[in-house]
């Protein structure tokens, strides 16, 4: 549950960052076999110290040993399939068109271009209200599921499906679908900071989410796991 990120943008060669390491120094001891990387809520997760080749090499290396060194006690479960997918609404803060009106003289030139999309939404009578966003249940067997989530998740949300659902080992994951953009929990959207609230000038979204986001998200996920046949806690 960590950004791909301990490379810059001062790094111009083509990295899988300490996860392309990781799949790499796996398959070095595990001949014969692919490594995948699944990346879980890592949206307010960055890695430290970073910056340095030297460091992705170091934690890819460490997360492989690890995986390795679990995957010689791993047992085979029994597959015992069941998907369900749901795609909510997630809503945003309300906004006005005269808010992107003086936000489109805004020196910063990212939130002026963002001001201009959203008044030519504005423009065409579908102003940006809300974002679609997938949730997804993969129930390998009994004892174990995947949570797939959208966008990029923060890990209040692994905390608190975990907690939720302690009844079956729980793998939460974000970028799952489709990123829209952070998904900040409550706690987070009321910090503020970048991923609850800058970061979606960037995304090209209107702005923050309403405090509602975390709510409407559960609430997808508790439908979706009782489709699969997860019950909760």
């Amino acid at each position: 549950a960590c950004h791909n990120t301990t490379l810059g943008g001062d790094n111009y060669q083509v990295s899988g960052d300490y996860a392309g390491y990781a799949q790499s120094e796996m398959e070095r001891l595990q001949p014969g076999a692919t490594a995948m990387f699944l990346l879980l809520c890592g949206g307010d997760q960055n890695p430290n110290p970073r910056g340095t080749v030297g460091h992705a090499e170091q934690y890819g290396k460490a997360l492989a040993t690890e995986v390795n060194r679990v995957l010689g006690s791993a047992k085979p479960l029994p597959l015992d399939l069941k998907t369900a997918f749901q795609i909510t609404e997630l809503a945003f803060a309300p906004h006005t068109r005269e808010q992107f009106e003086q936000e489109s003289k805004d020196e910063n030139k990212f939130k002026a271009s963002r001001a201009r999309e959203m008044l030519r939404a504005y423009d065409e009578r579908r102003p940006v209200r809300g974002t679609p966003y997938p949730v997804q249940a993969i129930r390998l067997s009994k004892g174990l599921t995947l949570l797939a989530l959208g966008g990029e998740v923060v890990v209040d949300y692994a905390l608190r499906a975990k907690k939720e659902f302690a009844g079956t080992d729980l793998i939460v994951a974000g970028y799952s679908n489709d990123v829209m953009c952070y998904i900040p929990s409550l706690r987070v959207l009321r910090e503020g900071g970048y991923e609850g609230e800058t970061s979606m000038i960037y995304y090209g979204q209107p702005g923050k989410f309403s405090e509602e986001v975390e709510e409407t998200v559960f609430r997808s996920i508790h439908g979706v796991m009782k489709q699969a046949g997860v019950k909760t806690r």
